[in-house]
C-alpha cells in the first residue's frame, strides 16, 4: 500500500483527498473509537463508505451547496464522517461546543441560518428541539436514540423532524444502489476554496463570530506543519478535545486526511486520560490545565508514597531537569549526566510514563494559554516533548517550538511558509495561507482586521525575544 504526501493540494478538497486515500490505502486503519469497553476500527474504505452513505442521505433530504448543518456532540468518529459528508455536497458544517447552553445554541442556528442539525444525544437534541430557531431546521440527525421513543417513532414519515443516524446511512445505501457514481460526480464538483467550515470565535468582546475556512485553509496548513514537525503514517492521535475548537478539526480531520494519522476516540469524555493509556497515542494536544491535572496527579502520588520512593522521584527528577536544560535548548550533555539521565529514565521515567500513557508519545503541544515553566520542564524532564503552538482560528496554526528550542518564556518560531511581522505597537500580524475568507455576515468587520497589505492583525501583543528574519523570529506571546 503507498500513501503520497505530495498530492497536489492546490486541486483538491478534504472529501477528494479521502477517495485518493480509500484507493490507494482502502485496508490501513484510519480511526479507532471505543464502545462498551472494546476498540473498533475503521480503514480508509470503511470510512469512504459511511461518508457516502450519509452524504447521500442528506442529498435524499434536500442538502445543497452551501448549505448549514450544525453539529453538537462530544468526541464521536461520526462527527468527522458528518463533516466529511456535508463537505462532499458542498455545505458547510458549524460546529457548536457540546457544553453550550440553549441560549448559545439558539444564537447559532440563527446567526448561521443553520437548516439541518445532527446531534449525539438526547441531551444536545433537546437544545435544539426547544430552540425558538427549531421551524427552521428541515432534519435533525440523532446519533444515540435512546430516550427519544416518541421523536423518533416517525422517523419513517417524510415529515417528521427527526431522524436516526441509522436511517440515514439507509437512505444514503439505497440511493447509491440505485445511482453507483452520483457520489464520486457529487464530491467531483467540489473545489478547494468551497467554504467548508464555520469555526467560532470566543466571543470574549461580543457576541461569538463564525470565521469561514475553505479546504485550502485546512490541506495547506496540514502540509506546511508536517514539513516541519513529519507525522508518520500510522501514528495514533487521540482525539478528545471538543471538534467546535479549529485546532481539533485540523489534527482530527486535515492532518488525519493528508498524514495518515490514526484517530482514536474515548469512549466518552469522562474516560479519556484512562483510554489514553490502552491507546499510548504518538501525537497529543492538552491545554495547559490538562498537562497542570497530570502533573499535580504525579505530585499527590508521590506525597502518599513511601520516603524512600519520595527520595528516589526527588533524585530522579533533579537529574530529568538538568537533562532537559540541555535538550530544550538542543545542546549535548556531559557524559555524566547524559549517563545518569539513562538510569534515570530506565529506573523511574519509563515506568511512569507508561503509567501515564505517554510512553509512545513523540511530541505534545500545548496551546490557547501560557504554560507555567515548571510544567513545561516537569514533563521535558521525564522524556515527554512537550511544546507550545501559537494561533488563531482565522490565521490556524502559526508559531510552534522547535525540537531543540523548547523555552517556556517563547511560544516559538513561525512555521515554514508563515509571513509574520510586529506591529511598531507590538502586535502580531500575520499572513500565511490559512487565513480564512471572512466573517460570516460581517465583512466589515473582518476587513478592519486586515492591514492595507493583507496581513492579520491578531490582537495578540507580543515581546520581540529574537529577530533575524520573519521565517525564525522568537516571539513571546503576552
Amino acid at each position: 500500500m503507498s500513501w503520497s504526501t505530495e498530492v497536489s493540494l492546490s486541486k483538491l478538497t478534504m472529501p477528494q483527498l479521502l477517495l485518493v486515500r480509500a484507493k490507494e490505502a482502502p485496508g490501513r486503519i484510519a480511526m479507532r473509537y471505543k464502545k462498551f469497553g472494546i476498540w473498533n476500527e475503521l480503514n480508509w474504505q470503511q470510512v469512504a463508505e459511511r461518508v457516502k452513505y450519509a452524504a447521500l442521505g442528506l442529498y435524499q433530504l434536500g442538502f445543497k451547496k452551501d448549505d448549514k448543518l450544525a453539529i453538537l456532540a462530544d468526541n464521536i468518529p461520526e462527527w468527522p464522517l458528518m463533516e466529511l459528508a456535508i463537505h462532499s455536497l458542498r455545505g458547510v458544517c458549524v460546529g457548536i461546543y457540546a457544553s453550550s447552553i440553549r441560549e448559545e445554541v439558539d444564537y447559532f442556528l440563527d446567526y448561521c441560518d443553520i437548516s439541518f442539525a445532527f446531534c449525539e444525544d438526547q441531551e444536545q437534541s433537546d437544545k435544539v428541539i426547544e430552540s425558538k430557531n427549531i421551524a427552521n431546521i428541515k432534519k435533525l440527525i440523532v446519533e444515540d436514540g435512546r430516550g427519544m421513543r416518541e421523536e423518533l417513532a416517525e422517523e419513517d414519515d417524510p415529515g417528521s423532524p427527526v431522524m436516526s443516524w441509522q436511517t440515514l446511512l439507509d437512505l444514503g445505501r439505497e440511493l447509491a444502489a440505485e445511482s453507483p457514481k452520483l457520489f464520486e460526480s457529487l464530491v467531483a464538483a467540489g473545489h478547494p476554496e468551497d467554504i467548508c467550515t464555520f469555526g467560532t470565535t470566543s466571543g470574549t468582546t461580543g457576541k461569538p463570530k463564525a470565521v469561514m475556512l475553505c479546504h485550502r485553509n485546512y490541506l495547506e496548513m496540514a502540509y506546511l506543519t508536517h514539513q516541519n514537525e513529519q507525522f508518520g503514517l500510522g501514528d495514533d492521535y487521540l482525539s478528545y478535545l471538543p471538534y467546535a475548537w479549529i485546532t481539533e478539526q485540523f489534527y482530527g480531520i486535515a492532518i488525519s486526511l493528508f498524514c495518515g494519522v490514526v484517530i482514536n476516540f474515548p469512549e466518552s469524555a469522562d474516560t479519556a486520560m484512562s483510554d489514553l493509556k490502552e491507546i499510548g497515542p504518538h501525537h497529543m494536544i492538552g491545554a495547559p490545565r490538562v498537562w497542570e491535572g497530570v502533573q499535580s496527579q504525579v505530585w499527590v502520588r508521590m506525597d502518599e508514597s513511601y520516603p524512600l520512593n519520595r527520595w528516589f522521584y526527588k533524585r530522579m527528577l533533579a537529574i530529568g531537569q538538568k537533562a532537559a536544560d540541555y535538550r530544550m535548548r538542543g545542546a549535548s550533555m556531559p557524559l555524566g549526566l547524559a549517563l545518569g539521565y539513562r538510569l534515570a529514565h530506565l529506573g523511574l521515567f519509563r515506568p511512569l510514563k507508561d503509567v501515564l500513557g505517554f510512553l509512545r508519545l513523540k511530541r505534545a503541544y500545548t496551546g490557547g494559554a501560557a504554560l507555567g515553566p515548571d510544567t513545561l520542564k516537569f514533563f521535558q524532564a521525564i522524556g515527554v516533548n512537550l511544546k507550545q503552538l501559537y494561533g488563531q482560528t482565522e490565521a490556524g496554526i502559526t508559531v510552534y517550538q522547535p525540537n531543540g528550542d523548547v523555552r517556556h518564556e517563547t511560544v516559538g518560531k513561525p512555521l515554514t511558509g508563515m509571513d509574520i511581522k510586529i506591529s511598531p505597537e507590538g502586535e502580531v500580524l500575520v499572513k500565511s495561507p490559512g487565513i480564512c475568507k471572512g466573517y460570516y455576515k460581517r465583512e466589515d468587520t473582518f476587513q478592519e482586521a486586515l492591514t492595507p497589505e493583507g496581513y492579520f492583525r491578531s490582537g495578540d501583543a507580543v515581546i520581540l525575544v529574537m529577530m533575524v528574519i520573519s521565517s525564525s523570529s522568537t516571539a513571546s506571546a503576552m
